[in-house]
């Protein structure tokens, strides 16, 4: 099967910064990507550019066979038509770090606003499903509450649940623990355990080790805008190949053990 996700030496920089460095990457259907790496290796960006909340400069990112953000004209690359980057936005969901639910709706306003709004879906129809989606993150009982009475964790579910409203192909989770206190985190991971198990295919960023382990088909190590090293949860946290994903995981992993 060909890639759902093709990247092919992607580059972006903000102005003499560049955070992503050639990027080559694939992604199948079903798999589960986690994305390792220090503060500013370009984790963040590269999601961004999947998506195109931000243009790359160079390279070439397929989603479907399509490209992402950018069309062929007389031989040359031009920007895509808004009304293009919008169909391919409908099919990729995102849940950021810091929940962007709107605070003046309910949980199931935020959850129906984008099948009504985005993809014409009869009200009815959209609220049966926002409540379906509610009651499988665990917040049937909060689908009229306003997201300020929430815990951080509870938004960060209800965020998951706008996200699938839309019926996405492709997930991308950008650090989506790490706004939230330490004993939050676990009713998250467990939400995303769950969408892992019905074959959902994502790109995780994470800091978190052990659960990159346990869910990842693959994980991807980012360094400077690079990817350093990818393969496999058992090859990379067991028997790292380069030195610098060593040292990386020697202080992430220690840090862990500190905690513990």
């Amino acid at each position: 099967m060909s890639p759902i996700l093709l990247m092919s030496g992607v580059t972006k920089s903000f102005g003499k910064n560049r955070v992503l460095d050639g990027i080559d990457l694939d992604v199948a259907v079903h798999d589960v990507i986690a994305i390792i790496g220090p503060s500013g290796s370009g984790k963040s960006t590269l999601l961004k550019c999947v998506n195109f909340l931000e243009p790359y400069d160079e390279g070439t990112i397929l989603f479907n066979g399509e490209i992402v953000g950018y069309c062929e004209r007389g031989g040359r690359r031009r920007l895509a038509k808004d009304s293009v980057t919008r169909v391919l936005r409908k099919q990729i969901g995102m849940v950021f770090q810091n929940f962007n639910l709107f605070p003046h709706k309910t949980v199931i306003e935020n959850v129906v606003e984008g099948p009504i709004q985005v993809l014409g879906v009869a009200k009815r129809e959209a609220y049966a499903r926002a409540e379906q989606l509610l009651g499988r993150v665990g917040l049937a009982d909060k689908r009229d509450a306003r997201p300020s009475t929430l815990s951080g964790g509870q938004q960060q579910r209800a965020a998951i649940a706008r996200a699938l409203a839309m019926k996405p192909k492709l997930m991308l989770f950008d650090e989506p623990t790490s706004a939230l206190d330490p004993e939050l985190v676990g009713e998250v991971l467990t939400t995303i355990r769950e969408l892992v198990a019905d074959g959902m295919t994502m790109l995780i960023v994470t800091h978190e080790m052990a659960f990159a382990r346990e869910v990842a088909s693959r994980v991807i190590f980012m360094d400077q805008g690079r990817i350093v090293e990818q393969g496999p949860p058992s090859t990379i946290f067991t028997s790292p190949g380069e030195s610098r994903t060593r040292e990386f995981l020697a202080r992430v992993l220690h840090r862990e053990e500190k905690v513990q």
